[in-house]
């Protein structure tokens, strides 16, 4: 009888797991290495977030040679521009501003944008699935035929970097939207102006009301572990004034911590920080 998850809710602890390499995710098999027609199974099973060991390295370490060619700067103020009302008509939901510019940085041309938007959209809740997301019908076409336009769009790539640029992709529809959507909502609600520079608003929502709430892991024995990000961001013993940002930026764990912690926090902060502070300035 398998035994029920076991929920880490501690902000130490949460750290402690996430630090510990015997706590491992659950892998998804390694695809085809050239595939037919590429798929949303196939890109989760390419990726390094979905695997372990040597094979997670290698993957990472290739993503994180792809986000070394961006400069955050740049991406912050193309972000700005295109979420700033002077610019005209948004090209798309403000929220997906970030995945826009991140598309164009990776090789979409800037006119083929909207669609990559689009295609990413219809990718990531499969790429990160949630309860309801998977219809076994018209969600997972969509998703596939996402994954296959991206691959135009892109260049057709070799598969190993389309896995790269696509789940980068995904990630920032995912969190990076969903970072957005939040650090506007905290934003308009402060109808007393006290939300101070974007960077605390962001780093406030992070900890507060962040994108990514949970995590889960496998520990040594087999059991599934749940890492309860949410509630250690809001830890006391960690965070003692609830009102005010985290001195330390690195404090949230929303990016994670140890080997597997997110490698574009950077660019993630830079294209929220651009889109957030267009719209609330």
């Amino acid at each position: 009888m398998t035994s029920d998850p076991l929920v880490v809710n501690l902000h130490a602890e949460v750290r402690a797991v996430l630090a510990d390499p015997r706590f491992t995710v659950d892998p998804v098999p390694r695809p085809p290495q050239a595939p037919e027609a590429p798929t949303v199974a196939w890109l989760r099973g390419a990726v390094g977030r979905f695997a372990e060991g040597a094979e997670h390295a290698a993957r990472r370490a290739a993503g994180e040679a792809v986000l070394a060619g961006l400069d955050p700067g740049t991406l912050r103020a193309e972000a700005f521009r295109l979420a700033s009302p002077e610019g005209g008509p948004l090209p798309c939901p403000v929220e997906l501003i970030p995945v826009l510019v991140l598309a164009v940085a990776l090789g979409v041309p800037a006119e083929d944008g909207p669609r990559a938007v689009e295609a990413v959209a219809a990718v990531a809740p499969l790429y990160l699935p949630v309860p309801g997301a998977d219809d076994g019908g018209a969600a997972r076409e969509a998703a596939d035929a996402g994954v296959a336009l991206l691959s135009r769009l892109l260049g057709e790539p070799a598969p190993e970097r389309l896995a790269v640029l696509a789940g980068l992709l995904a990630q920032a529809c995912g969190a990076t939207a969903g970072l957005v959507r939040a650090a506007l909502a905290a934003g308009r609600a402060d109808t007393v102006n006290t939300r101070g520079t974007v960077e605390g608003l962001l780093a406030r929502t992070l900890r507060d009301d962040p994108p990514v709430r949970a995590l889960r892991r496998r520990a040594p024995g087999g059991r599934e572990v749940v890492l309860d990000i949410a509630a250690a961001n809001r830890d006391p013993r960690a965070f003692p004034e609830p009102g005010r940002a985290p001195g330390d930026e690195h404090a949230s764990l929303t990016f994670g911590a140890g080997p597997r912690a997110c490698p574009a926090r950077r660019v993630a902060l830079a294209l929220a920080a651009g889109t957030v502070e267009a719209v609330l300035r």
